[in-house]
């Protein structure tokens, strides 16, 4: 479809967001942060408002790198992944699909990144946590017959991405409704940037919380005692 090419990467003043990190200190538990604009919190008014920087106030002693970065696809996150070493971490978060559903990327090539990219992080972590594209044929950006197929193509990448996380013990948080439950467009004002595409600081809250009960994110960042590694 026409119009949907490169549409995340280069919507006007969000490249400028900056993706929360804070160093290690002392015994502090490890958070990797991998994916797309989600990951960087784009579209939140400030970086302590993206889900890693809520994780940060909720978690004090934990520390978090974050290689997410704006525009990337699945195959980006398998990179970032791989640059992150062989390190171990207490918990992996995954934001990432989205960007796979507007540039088109074949799910013949998606599929095989996908499984690399969870194998990948179950090596890293005990705790993996993967959120994907939400239905994106809702966001307000887009119109019919466009938003038709975006639809298609969301819920065939969610269905991707879910079954390769029950394969690799990954806990998958999924956020794709259709039009007749979903949260995310029935209030477009509070949940969506100014530029209609990005989540806004109020959409981070709602998938923060989210994460928090779904997932045992409390479990992987319980504080360690000191002189146990």
């Amino acid at each position: 479809p026409e119009g949907v090419e490169g549409t995340e990467h280069h919507v006007a003043g969000m490249d400028a967001a900056v993706a929360f990190e804070r160093p290690a200190a002392g015994h502090a538990a490890t958070v990797l942060v991998i994916g797309d604009s989600t990951g960087v919190g784009t579209g939140a008014a400030r970086p302590e408002d993206s889900i890693a920087g809520q994780l940060a106030a909720q978690f004090p002693h934990a520390a978090i790198v974050n290689r997410a970065r704006n525009g990337a696809r699945t195959f980006d996150a398998l990179l970032q992944i791989v640059d992150a070493g062989i390190t171990r971490y207490d918990l992996v978060l995954i934001h990432v699909g989205g960007n796979d559903v507007l540039r088109r990327t074949p799910l013949a090539a998606l599929g095989p990144q996908v499984e690399a990219l969870m194998l990948r992080a179950s090596r890293l972590s005990d705790h993996v946590v993967l959120t994907t594209t939400p239905n994106v044929g809702l966001v307000p950006a887009f119109l019919p017959p466009l938003s038709w197929w975006l639809t298609r193509r969301s819920r065939e990448i969610c269905r991707l991405f879910a079954d390769a996380a029950q394969r690799h013990g990954a806990h998958y948080v999924d956020f794709f409704h259709p039009k007749a439950t979903d949260p995310f467009s029935r209030d477009p004002r509070r949940f969506f940037a100014e530029d209609g595409l990005h989540p806004s600081t109020d959409c981070y809250r709602y998938v923060y919380e989210a994460l928090v009960e779904r997932a045992p994110i409390a479990t992987a960042l319980a504080p360690r005692p000191a002189g146990i590694p």
